[in-house]
């Protein structure tokens, strides 16, 4: 069973999270580029995870 992901992922993913929580207030510009770093957080993450 792999291993949980370490605390400085984890700050990354929630920070991710809670971008995406103002993300409708924002010109849909910012929204899209907003979207596309959450995914690549996300993305990068379970990388990780699928490493281990």
């Amino acid at each position: 069973m792999p291993a949980p992901p370490g605390a400085a992922a984890l700050g990354r993913v929630e920070a991710a999270v809670e971008a995406l929580n103002g993300v409708a207030s924002l010109p849909l510009q910012r929204q899209v580029s907003v979207y596309a770093e959450a995914h690549r957080t996300l993305q990068e993450t379970l990388g990780t995870i699928e490493e281990r």
